[in-house]
């Protein structure tokens, strides 16, 4: 069905889609983010060194990595209405629970209810979209989808320092589990899906039909694409940059630069503003090329290539450079090229297959990302255990986003057909 079709009413109900999305979005990494800020302080209660925060920080990852699977081939059969509503109220409740912990078992336990209960939003949100939208139109859609995870950054480490200094980091988790469940209320009340909505999705025909093929299929043709293997391992230098600043930005501020913990807090948003800037700009620039003439998969590759390479450039000379201002410069820079190739990433995931296969595309996609997502703490963690610095940290993650970068231009240069007969 073309777009032209979709009444006054549904082009403006998409805006309302692409808001609730983009608050669930900010509000999950705003969760992601939560220990990063508790990290000294949580260290320092149950007596952790680095190497043992690095692996606490990677275990959402590790558990994220887990559940893609499962949670894109649930995103990819349930109605995301729903399955984003139990999403929302079970990593809440995740969230209470790290609150609630006396030691670290019951915090680790949370962090990994929580990977659990965020694995289905950016997979069954991503389906939202290619619902609500042609493939035309989806790129910047989905740049502001995948720029809520920056923006929920930018906005977590003054918000959670503020909570964490006056009333402990235990309110803290208490404070956003409480802020997750009510966005699943609202999510519930106000999403409804373009059928029940009166406007059949624009990209299928009208007379909506189930996917053609049984649960397993998408994902064993994936499991014999090398484009699919080629986009998850490129995937992991994206995913790996991010958590390395993620986990690590408010810490590398407090005993590096030694900015008090308020400070630090104010600092970390502006690298992370950057990589929500860079991730709108992502979805603009992957609609021009293509309106320039480029095919789906190059307008995409393109810029997520070349923002890989700045990234992974700009964090080695964060990591050289002794001057505070400049370091923050630089991996504000570093934060705009990562928040860039997010998005070029995740609609390239929409482009190279057919939308019933998206989630599980996007899924296995973001198995890749969570390997660099798990790596990135516990590398750096080690390193800076190991070295008392963290130059070695910097140096590798930059080596790791340039490998990373050759991937996809050596592994990804066409879509991936169902109808191949590969299984």
């Amino acid at each position: 069905m073309v777009l032209t079709s979709l009444t006054r009413g549904s082009r403006r109900y998409r805006f309302l889609v692409i808001g609730l999305l983009v608050c669930a979005g900010c509000i999950a990494y705003v969760d992601r983010t939560a220990l990063s800020i508790a990290n000294l302080e949580i260290a320092h209660d149950f007596g952790l060194s680095y190497s043992t925060l690095g692996l606490l920080l990677s275990s959402i990852a590790w558990v994220y990595m887990i559940a893609q699977i499962p949670a894109g081939m649930l995103a990819d059969r349930l109605p995301a209405r729903w399955l984003l509503f139990v999403s929302l109220l079970s990593w809440g409740a995740a969230q209470a629970l790290c609150g609630a912990a006396g030691g670290v078992t019951g915090l680790l336990i949370g962090r990994c209810a929580l990977g659990i209960g965020e694995a289905p939003l950016f997979l069954a949100g991503t389906r939202v979209i290619t619902q609500w939208f042609d493939e035309s139109e989806r790129a910047t859609p989905i740049g502001l989808f995948n720029a809520s995870a920056a923006f929920g950054q930018t906005i977590s480490p003054a918000i959670l320092s503020f909570i964490m200094v006056r009333w402990g980091w235990h309110a803290m988790f208490m404070s956003i589990g409480v802020a997750s469940a009510i966005m699943g209320v609202i999510w519930v009340v106000f999403y409804r899906d373009p059928e029940a909505a009166g406007s059949p999705s624009p990209g299928s025909a009208s007379d909506v039909t189930p996917a053609p093929h049984g649960v397993t299929f998408y994902l064993r043709h994936l499991l014999a694409q090398p484009t699919a293997w080629a986009m998850a391992v490129g995937f992991m230098g994206v995913i790996y940059l991010m958590w390395l600043y993620s986990a690590w930005l408010p810490t590398y501020l407090r005993t590096v630069q030694h900015f008090s913990t308020e400070e630090a807090g104010y600092l970390s948003t502006i690298p992370q503003l950057c990589g929500f800037i860079g991730g709108l700009c992502g979805g603009v620039v992957v609609d021009g090329l293509a309106r320039r003439g480029l095919s789906p998969i190059l307008s995409c590759r393109r810029p997520l290539v070349w923002s890989l390479y700045v990234a992974a450039v700009a964090t080695m000379v964060a990591g050289i450079t002794g001057n505070p201002w400049l370091s923050l410069a630089v991996m504000s820079v570093a934060l705009f090229a990562v928040g860039l190739a997010m998005t070029c990433g995740w609609t390239l995931g929409t482009v190279v297959v057919t939308e019933d296969a998206v989630a599980t595309m996007e899924a296995f996609q973001n198995v890749g990302g969570s390997v660099g997502g798990a790596m990135a703490p516990i590398i750096t963690g080690v390193a800076v255990q190991a070295t008392g610095s963290f130059l070695c940290a910097l140096l590798i993650a930059g080596a790791i986003a340039a490998g990373c970068a050759l991937v996809y231009i050596l592994g990804v240069r066409r879509p991936i057909d169902f109808d191949d007969g590969a299984v």
